[in-house]
């Protein structure tokens, strides 16, 4: 959207390479672990480029993560994979996002992960800049906090900001109201995968700008809910979450009909106040969140609406899975992927990419 132009993309699972490969059908796709692309592999592949943008897996940097335990997830040395291509390759600039955790998260007991990096990109010739960067000032209806690295051979060329777009308070924020509000009504367990059309026309300027170059609605389809539950919705108010329902609505505990009341979070089943900015919108968000005003989780394209992405981005693969130990356990690995709801969650919200798109084109 900003008007870089990709080359190719490198994606470790099949159903996220299946949604890229079909909103951008003219990008060659790796599909694959990226350590197993060979230096000469790369040289092949990709020399010429200007720019290398990477996001690393970020969950053992997150708080929700093996972290919280003191744990270091193997995952963690992925981010170093960037600095192999960025050496191999020398392009003008490379970008690196993650979650905030990127910045204290560990690759041993002593060694920060973050202080790691800057150093070996030290030691490779590049310059580096990093910025703390809020979602909803680019215009997404979400409060999202990420960390975006910057690294050139020349300092000149790297931002000294990403200026805000859409106001830095939640008063000039977009909300989630102008996200959801005019898409079709869907009740637990309605919905459709496939195009739908739209039944009111929009009713605000974002809501202009998602339908831009879509027929209709697509990946809009709520699970169905137990009537328990949705009785349990009823009684959450917006803003709300699982603590603020009485106990005999609350969770059962594992195998049993016992209530489990020392398991209640804030962060379950939160409902959505329409007239606030979202909270963060990440991979499990499908039970997370419960919709502003119906009594049902939030559908795909709910959340899609949510990081900004335009109606017209169609996601495949698996609207929900099950756990990947349980997957494992029952020998079902070809069935292990990101669903539908953990690649909306998972990404870089496309305003906000914009946004640091439009400022690399200033640079370069």
């Amino acid at each position: 959207m900003a008007g870089l132009k990709t080359m190719a993309a490198i994606e470790f699972d099949r159903f996220a390479c299946m949604s890229y490969s079909a909103n951008f059908p003219g990008v060659p796709i790796f599909e694959g672990d990226i350590r197993k692309i060979s230096n000469k592999d790369i040289l092949e592949r990709y020399a010429g480029v200007d720019l290398i943008v990477g996001g690393p897996p970020c969950q053992g940097f997150s708080v929700a993560g093996p972290s919280q335990y003191g744990k270091i997830d193997e995952r963690n040395f992925l981010i170093f994979e960037m600095l192999r291509f960025v050496n191999q390759l020398r392009p003008k600039m490379f970008v690196v996002e993650n979650v905030k955790g990127l910045l204290s998260g560990k690759i041993s007991p002593e060694r920060k992960a973050f202080h790691e990096f800057l150093e070996r990109v030290s030691n490779i010739g590049y310059k580096t800049r990093h910025f703390v960067l809020q979602a909803a000032d680019y215009g997404v209806p979400q409060w999202r906090e990420r960390v975006f690295i910057f690294g050139a051979v020349e300092e000149s060329i790297l931002p000294t900001a990403i200026p805000p777009r859409f106001g830095i308070n939640e008063i000039s924020w977009r909300k989630v109201h102008d996200a959801l509000s005019d898409l079709p009504y869907v009740d637990s367990g309605e919905g459709s995968e496939t195009l739908t059309d739209y039944v009111k026309p929009p009713e605000c300027d974002y809501q202009v700008w998602l339908r831009q170059g879509a027929l209709g609605v697509t990946n809009h389809v709520s699970m169905k809910h137990t009537t328990r539950l949705i009785n349990r919705f009823k009684l959450i108010p917006q803003g709300g979450s699982l603590i603020d329902v009485p106990a005999e609505h609350g969770q059962r505990l594992r195998n049993g009909n016992e209530l489990d009341v020392k398991g209640r979070f804030k962060m379950n089943n939160q409902r959505l106040d329409p007239f606030r900015v979202s909270t963060a919108i990440t991979a499990s968000f499908q039970s997370n969140f419960v919709h502003p005003t119906f009594h049902r989780n939030l559908t795909a394209r709910e959340g899609a609406r949510l990081q900004s992405f335009p109606d017209n981005f169609v996601f495949h693969g698996p609207r929900t899975l099950m756990s990947k130990k349980l997957l494992l356990r029952e020998g079902r690995t070809e069935e292990i992927g990101l669903s539908q709801y953990n690649q909306i969650g998972n990404a870089v919200p496309p305003l906000m990419a914009m946004a640091i798109g439009e400022e690399i084109l200033k640079k370069i």
